[in-house]
């Protein structure tokens, strides 16, 4: 049988039913809170933990000589000497290799794709996922090669009293060939290529009068790059300032490293002055990663001391920290720093603080990173390692 509730039973029936209602959502409130602060915390305590060791997770013997060069390349590495090169996946797994002779390769790396030249000579290799694509003898030598992301490839030629600019595809055909005069363009110091391989820009430095200039020039081989005499969007004068580097850092921001100074350029078309910046001590070293540029600089008061200064890519001043660390390697793995020596490695996040500092019983060539949390590749003498910090 039904329960009728009379007026007063009704209205305390429907206070109880509110304040129950009232007391879940607090609950629901506090156990959302409570495991906020407890995943907030052991974000926080990972993500500033303090690593001064390591774990070797799997390691295989090294069999090359000591003249072969390492670079990260996908989830391993790609071992470069005079005499060939091999692609190798993190477990020691070889992917692909060639052989070749060259007296003085050099490398390019973008995504799945690696260009090697000979330095002075005329040998251009381009390789793909699964090894050679072609194999390219120029006619003039070579100076520098640079690959986009798709595996076109741009090589700058030095010739009698002028200099050559030539797209490659990555089948060796011939895209662009442009020609320079060094007595009106000068001569060509640096260029870099986009990773779409539509942009290119160029280093060129000029002597005339007993004066030196330096002229940076951006090429866009798009289809908005014919509209463009030469596909030439634009050029920038560093007047009296030598440029030796010039990068894309990412698919639309160059860089320009000077002497003293350096510039950021937008470039999703045409050219665009980001920021510049004069550097009041003598650069040592430049590197940097897709969101951030980072300089050693010499300490004017000190003969052991360097200042490590890193920027954003809107000129923000994110890491800036003296150190007498006496480094063999620098660079920029996502947002943290690897600073490393023969015997010794450091890592600062970019809030200064240290993440990693060890010292290594044993002699170690490279240190590379590795896909995972706190991973890399560590090269010594005897043995390739993967690693993680622990």
């Amino acid at each position: 049988m039904a329960v009728i509730l009379e007026k007063p039973e009704l209205r305390i029936y429907e206070i109880r039913k509110r304040q129950h209602h009232k007391m879940v959502v607090i609950l629901l409130l506090l156990s959302l809170i409570v495991a906020a602060v407890l995943i907030g915390g052991i974000y926080y305590t990972i993500n500033n933990k303090k690593y001064t060791s390591y774990e070797v997770l799997h390691s295989y013997q090294k069999k090359d000589t000591g003249s072969a060069r390492y670079y990260a390349y996908g989830s391993g590495y790609i071992r470069m000497s005079r005499d060939g090169i091999m692609a190798v996946d993190k477990s020691g797994n070889q992917i692909w290799n060639d052989t070749y002779q060259m007296k003085d390769p050099q490398m390019d790396i973008k995504g799945d794709y690696v260009c090697v030249s000979d330095r002075g000579s005329k040998l251009l290799q381009i390789y793909g996922p699964k090894g050679e694509e072609s194999s390219v003898q120029t006619d003039y030598p070579i100076i520098k090669s640079v690959i986009a992301s798709q595996g076109v490839t741009v090589v700058l030629l030095s010739g009698k009293g002028e200099d050559f600019i030539r797209y490659y595809s990555k089948e060796g055909k011939r895209l662009v060939d442009r020609g320079t005069v060094e007595k009106d363009d000068g001569f060509p110091v640096d260029m870099s290529i986009s990773s779409d391989g539509t942009k290119l820009v160029t280093s060129f430095v000029n002597f005339s009068k007993g004066n030196m200039s330096n002229k940076i020039t951006f090429f866009n081989f798009s289809n908005l790059g014919k509209n463009y005499i030469d596909n030439i969007v634009g050029a920038s004068n560093f007047e009296q300032t030598l440029v030796p580097d010039v990068e894309f850092i990412n698919n639309n921001t160059v860089c320009a490293f000077g002497d003293d100074k350096f510039r950021v350029y937008s470039i999703d078309k045409t050219p665009e002055l980001l920021f510049k910046n004069a550097l009041k001590s003598q650069i040592k070293n430049v590197f940097y990663n897709e969101n951030y540029i980072g300089f050693v600089l010499r300490d004017n008061e000190s003969s052991t001391d360097n200042q490590i200064v890193i920027y954003n890519l809107k000129g923000k001043v994110v890491f800036d920290k003296k150190t007498d660390f006496d480094y063999s390697s620098i660079s920029l793995n996502g947002e943290e720093l690897l600073l490393t020596s023969s015997r010794d490695w450091l890592i600062y996040k970019l809030n200064g603080k240290v993440r990693m500092s060890c010292h290594f019983d044993n002699e170690i060539a490279y240190i590379l990173p590795a896909p995972g949390r706190n991973r890399f590749i560590m090269i010594n003498d005897q043995t390739i390692d993967e690693v993680k910090l622990k």
